[in-house]
């Protein structure tokens, strides 16, 4: 038998659903998303993607802070710091180039 922990270099996060209404540099939030994952942590950045209707908008850095992993409920939480948001026309090129095939947020 085996468990499965995934290893991650991208939070991932929905607004509203840990994504901050008001991001900024520098700012500390906290996260909590489905299943076993493990980040990079500080100093390692890993990157800071919006889902926007199953899209990826990838709008820069972060800094895990902390996490937990919580086998009973199958769940990732943690904090972690922005260090780091991409200008709008980078915003565009990375959500073109840097996301999955298909994925990368076309909106405004």
């Amino acid at each position: 038998m085996g468990h499965t922990i995934e290893l991650n270099d991208t939070l991932k996060l929905k607004r509203g659903a840990g994504f901050p209404e008001d991001i900024r540099v520098g700012g500390v939030y906290d996260f909590s998303i489905a299943g076993r994952r493990l980040y990079n942590l500080k100093p390692t950045r890993v990157f800071l993607v919006e889902e926007i209707d199953g899209k990826w908008n990838l709008v820069g850095h972060a800094l895990i802070l902390r996490q937990t992993i919580d086998a009973v409920t199958d769940r990732t939480s943690g904090q972690f710091e922005v260090s780091k948001l991409y200008p709008p026309e980078y915003v565009a090129l990375a959500n073109q180039l840097d996301t999955p095939a298909g994925k990368g947020y076309e909106g405004s």
